[in-house]
């Protein structure tokens, strides 16, 4: 996810993104990121309030993205 300061990554099972790829809500914990000096956690809400809906914000209530899984900042990626 590209949300115009950083690249951001999630990395997750094949069972949480069939669930995703489903439509079901689910919500991911990230591995955090680098704010301003201090550490913050992320979370990952996929389909909350809309199908392919994208929404990642920190344990401190900032909001880093908002957007969808079919819009061009998501990018997926398969190893």
């Amino acid at each position: 996810m590209d949300y115009g300061y950083d690249l951001h990554t999630i990395s997750i099972t094949d069972a949480i993104f069939a669930k995703i790829q489903a439509g079901q809500p689910v919500v991911v914990e990230g591995q955090g990121f680098p704010v301003e000096g201090a550490w913050e956690r992320d979370q990952w809400a996929f389909n909350q309030g809309a199908l392919g809906a994208v929404h990642v914000m920190t344990d401190t209530g900032r909001e880093v993205f908002e957007g969808s899984l079919g819009g061009a900042e998501v990018d997926v990626e398969y190893d």
